[in-house]
């Protein structure tokens, strides 16, 4: 995912090489942090924003809140985890997100432990229109699942698909929402 430093480093005035010197670093380097092919560490952030005068949001752009962890394989609950770490807002992505790092490998080779995927938590319940969708899935048993949402059994129950794991059959469920954008974890970057 790339960032703003390209366009912070020529308002700055910097070209390449004399941001990479500065760095104590090369040319090369400032054009993989600037591609993102080299992880925007706190190290880097904290170099860059003194050397060009900036906050890192404004090297980053809008950043999201990784709220917690979601099983794809595991079970886990995301709420109250005490997570902390922000990540780049995908493009393309308007509204209120929430970040959550994928935990478990049910959900291989689409989703690997370590990816963010972002949601919107706008309304409790499942929508009609993402029966088929992979979801967020809050069971009322409290676990949180990444999943392929299909109709159960009977009314108000789900089933819950892996890529390479048994379907959870008939779970009754506190809302799900789709998968709005996903970060994979080789390209994560921190704040």
């Amino acid at each position: 995912m790339e960032n703003r430093l390209a366009h912070i480093r020529k308002k700055a005035g910097y070209s390449q090489q004399k941001l990479g010197e500065l760095l104590n670093s090369g040319r090369s380097t400032v054009t993989k942090l600037e591609r993102g092919e080299i992880p925007m560490s706190d190290r880097w952030l904290d170099r860059l924003t003194q050397i060009l005068n900036c906050s890192p949001s404004d090297i980053l752009g809008e950043q999201v809140p990784v709220v917690g962890r979601i099983g794809a394989g595991g079970t886990v609950v995301f709420d109250d985890l005490g997570f902390d770490e922000m990540v780049p807002r995908p493009p393309e992505t308007p509204g209120e997100l929430i970040g959550l790092e994928v935990h478990g490998e049910s959900m291989l080779p689409k989703f690997d432990p370590g990816d963010i995927i972002y949601i919107s938590r706008d309304h409790d319940g499942v929508e009609p229109q993402d029966i088929g969708a992979i979801c967020a899935c809050r069971l009322t048993t409290g676990e949180t699942y990444l999943k392929q949402l299909l109709k159960g059994s009977g009314h108000g129950l789900f089933t819950l698909r892996s890529y390479n794991a048994a379907d959870m059959e008939d779970c009754e469920l506190v809302w799900a929402t789709p998968i709005r954008a996903i970060t994979p974890k080789h390209a994560r970057r921190y704040n």
